[in-house]
């Protein structure tokens, strides 16, 4: 069987956009911080990985340590940060608060941004097997939230 390349064309912009809209179902937003706050998984790159089933391609297995790699940059800081943040969330004024909150966007999307860097580097090729995102979710013991993730409930548009 050949193995064959796919091309995508995967920027920043197009993966936080889809991001947003995505991790707007509130399905998915559970689903997503459970696997973080529970499995010790990563947000942005299980949205990353959602995003590339969609695209129907994949990296290689031996590709799993450069992507965990590429999020240690970011990883602990982002941690602290949001660790730091619920903390004071009591004690700060709600429009500080609000501030923290944008900061740490920010965070997630510079992280995101490392993720992409890091993905088109890499070989992609049209997936004919299991999706990243349920080879993810097994990786940490949370393959029950798979379903979740993957068949999400659009959100309301109230006109």
């Amino acid at each position: 069987m050949t193995i064959k390349h796919a091309r995508i064309s995967l920027t920043i912009e197009r993966l936080w956009q889809f991001s947003l809209q995505y991790y707007s179902v509130s399905e998915v937003k559970e689903a997503c911080l459970l696997i973080q706050n529970q499995h010790h998984g990563n947000v942005n790159l299980l949205l990353l990985l959602i995003w590339l089933d969609e695209q129907h391609v994949r990296f290689s297995s031996q590709d799993w340590p450069t992507l965990n790699l590429c999020l240690q940059r970011s990883e602990s800081l982002l941690h602290d940060y949001r660790e730091l943040r619920k903390q004071f969330k009591t004690h700060l004024p709600d429009s500080v608060y609000r501030k923290s909150l944008q900061f740490e966007l920010q965070l997630e999307k510079q992280q995101q941004s490392d993720l992409v860097e890091c993905i088109n580097q890499m070989t992609l090729t049209n997936n004919n097997t299991d999706p990243l995102t349920l080879e993810y979710c097994r990786q940490h013991g949370a393959e029950h939230l798979y379903q979740a993730l993957t068949h999400p409930h659009p959100p309301l548009k109230l006109d």
